[in-house]
């Protein structure tokens, strides 16, 4: 039995609808046909040359990514971009995004489990469902800003990530956000949060989380986000058994650590 790109489509949108994606993003069908009979599915973090050389080996016609190859308006298509080798190797791009970032069972969630907690609220709400950005955490035992970061790094199977002390020494609530969330730390701080824990950190929230004497922990974007592919793949896996699905191998993070 053939399944289509739009069907997959279709099925994505009752798990993330497309229309809870913040108004900035870009997500859904980016590139290609919902017509096209898919032959195989890659699932990625961010839609590279080698994701979709691996798209190609595998014989795979549909890539899902969970940022956008295509974010910001293109004026131009060059050879060597993405967008270009996708268009010529016929193959199509679907983005989740902050859609999926909000969904139940999303990345969000996927980044708790790894952890090994529960969230008990959002940090901010931003749809009438009570579903948001973000997750509250309580915790029986508390960390100390050192453990937290520790428990991070090893949770998520992480070379190094980044912590700044906070005022409580027994962390019992905690904010957590994939990706980049750095913004949210005065409203997980209101929610009674004592630590955060998210990616991509600018250096006046370091100064912010010191002087408001919040715990702050950077585990990266790739870092909380790249269990992202994983749970699409679970997802696709199981509601399409018929269409072979993959977690592509060649992801990996674009800086190294020395």
């Amino acid at each position: 039995m053939s399944v289509t790109v739009g069907e997959v489509l279709n099925y994505l949108n009752t798990i993330a609808p497309l229309s809870t994606a913040e108004s900035y993003d870009n997500v859904g069908l980016l590139i290609g046909s919902a017509n096209a009979v898919i032959t195989g599915a890659a699932t990625c973090l961010d839609i590279t040359e080698e994701i979709i050389d691996e798209a190609v080996a595998k014989s795979a016609n549909l890539i899902i990514s969970h940022h956008p190859v295509i974010f910001q308006p293109m004026k131009r298509v060059m050879a060597e971009s993405p967008v270009y080798q996708i268009i010529r190797n016929d193959i199509s791009a679907i983005a989740i995004h902050t859609n999926f970032d909000m969904s139940e069972g999303g990345v969000n969630d996927a980044l708790l489990e790894l952890l090994g907690w529960e969230s008990c609220g959002v940090i901010e709400q931003t749809q009438p469902t009570g579903l948001g950005i973000g997750a509250v955490v309580d915790l029986p035992l508390g960390f100390t800003a050192k453990a937290l970061a520790e428990h991070c790094k090893k949770s998520l199977d992480l070379e190094s990530v980044k912590y700044c002390e906070g005022e409580v020494q027994a962390i019992t609530r905690i904010g957590v956000c994939s990706g980049s969330g750095g913004d949210l730390l005065q409203k997980a701080k209101a929610l009674g949060c004592q630590a955060l824990v998210t990616g991509d950190v600018k250096h006046s929230v370091w100064v912010e989380a010191h002087n408001c004497g919040m715990a702050l922990i950077d585990a990266g974007h790739y870092g909380t986000e790249k269990c992202a592919s994983h749970r699409i793949a679970a997802l696709l896996s199981r509601a399409f058994p018929e269409i072979p699905v993959f977690a592509a191998e060649s992801e990996k993070e674009p800086c190294r650590y020395i």
